[in-house]
């Protein structure tokens, strides 16, 4: 940040000298390269070109390296008409880059992990339902919540915006649950008072229950975040393509005038 400030503020380089050039150049060609990976995906010639994993990684490294260079190199201003109109493309791709990195690790393992489906996403709340049934064992206050909540995510409705307006619900809903639940359990009496959990093992029952209402969230709005990153697929590309057009016409620009 400091060196994003002294360089925005004070004349330390233009951005058509070598240092400003040599910025350019590099982050401009790291950012037409992240147009290399949609072809490697769809691109029969391209099928055996390296491991898709390992070309994801270098696009995620370009999409975060090329930008900040571009932003050293216009010294963090919008400059000339078409550098600000290279520039502001750039930050679209950025932000919607963000937005699929979002929404990219909703429905994949990990950030290089193999794509999930709703039926291992509805398996994985199934097992952590089955696990905690013990637990719950003389507490139905607690079960009467999770119950509730378990209602709550089955109850998404079918078209895009409802869902959207659900996943918005439903967050902060599992976070006040998982509140209640903790408060209920500090002053819940047992049917049986030989069977009261200890301190630990209520513990354990809790983060249990975190697993378990996560796990239903997520079963919840998988299909959303499916649709949405099929919608995003849509958009990011013309911007990819749209960066690409203008990024050349901000290089011929600069070298013919």
């Amino acid at each position: 940040m400091a060196g994003a400030w002294a360089i925005a503020w004070q004349p330390l380089y233009r951005p058509g000298s070598a240092i400003g050039y040599a910025l350019g150049v590099t982050g401009g060609v790291m950012m037409l390269a992240l147009l290399l990976y949609p072809l490697r995906k769809r691109l029969r010639l391209m099928q055996n070109w390296g491991r898709l994993k390992h070309w994801f990684m270098a696009h995620m490294i370009g999409g975060a390296l090329g930008p900040l260079l571009i932003l050293f190199h216009a010294s963090f201003r919008f400059g000339s008409f078409n550098a600000g109109v290279a520039l502001g493309s750039m930050l679209l791709v950025v932000i919607s880059g963000m937005v699929g990195r979002f929404l990219y690790r909703h429905i994949h393992r990990g950030l290089y992990g193999c794509r999930s489906s709703l039926q291992e996403a509805q398996a994985t709340l199934t097992e952590e339902l089955r696990a905690l049934e013990p637990g719950l064992q003389g507490l139905p206050q607690l079960r009467s919540h999770i119950q509730a909540f378990l209602d709550a995510a089955a109850t998404a409705p079918p078209h895009l915006p409802g869902r959207l307006v659900h996943a918005l619900y439903l967050g902060p809903r599992r976070i006040s649950t998982s509140r209640l639940l903790r408060r209920t359990a500090g002053s819940n009496s047992p049917a049986h008072p030989h069977a009261a959990p200890t301190p630990e093992s209520l513990d354990a029952l809790l983060r249990a229950i975190d697993r378990t209402l996560a796990a239903a969230q997520q079963a919840a709005h998988f299909a959303t975040y499916e649709q949405l990153f099929a919608l995003w697929h849509v958009v990011h590309i013309p911007f990819l393509c749209l960066l690409a057009i203008t990024a050349v016409v901000h290089v011929v620009a600069v070298h013919a005038y």
